[in-house]
């Protein structure tokens, strides 16, 4: 039986020996040197703070390469949201509009909202009201109703899918992309929205 010092001493040998295969590994998934050098470090990192982890030393390259393999999967993740992030910023700084100010985005969008809420089912109008309109925290909301978070956002989710379809029905197309754009102007108040 190893002790720890021993398992380590041991590891950071096999990184030594080993670091050109997980070098050459790396970069041929990720086309970039530099980018591949990174998650090297970050693997090393990662298996030294782990070596606990390892319960057979007989078996360590084929932990290094499962660890490797985590590190590489976890790294595309990550890449990717930071990647989708940028974009939506980008897109966002060229087509959205920005306001400091939550009661100023309210004013923008479509008038009709507050009135077909009422048409919705009472549970649907409340969670609408305390979320989105009165920007009430979840947390707090769930409580209040004795739901889990995820109870809570499933029921959100159907109620603002009800609304959305009321306001695509009584405005029309004007809120087809979002409902920060209507042009319906003023329409006769729904007396109630169908099917809800």
């Amino acid at each position: 039986m190893c002790t720890t010092t021993e398992r380590i001493a041991s590891a950071e040998t096999r990184l030594l020996d080993l670091r050109p295969a997980f070098l050459g590994f790396l970069a041929k998934r990720l086309g970039n040197r530099a980018e591949a050098e990174d998650v090297l470090q970050e693997f090393c990192v990662r298996v030294l703070t782990h070596m606990d982890q390892l319960r057979d030393a007989g078996r360590m390259d084929a932990w290094l390469y499962a660890v490797l393999r985590s590190t590489l999967t976890d790294h595309f993740r990550t890449s990717g949201r930071a990647k989708r992030l940028r974009e939506g910023v980008a897109r966002e700084a060229t087509t959205g509009v920005t306001s400091e100010d939550a009661a100023e985005e309210m004013a923008m969008i479509c008038q009709c909202v507050r009135e077909l809420v009422t048409a919705l089912r009472p549970s649907d109008a409340d969670l609408i009201r305390r979320v989105d309109l009165d920007e009430d925290a979840r947390t707090d909301v769930a409580a209040d109703l004795g739901l889990r978070p995820g109870t809570l956002n499933v029921r959100l989710h159907r109620a603002r899918a009800a609304l959305g379809g009321a306001l695509a029905a009584h405005c029309g197309p004007c809120c087809r992309d979002g409902f920060d754009d209507c042009a319906c102007g003023t329409r006769p108040r729904p007396t109630h929205a169908a099917g809800l």
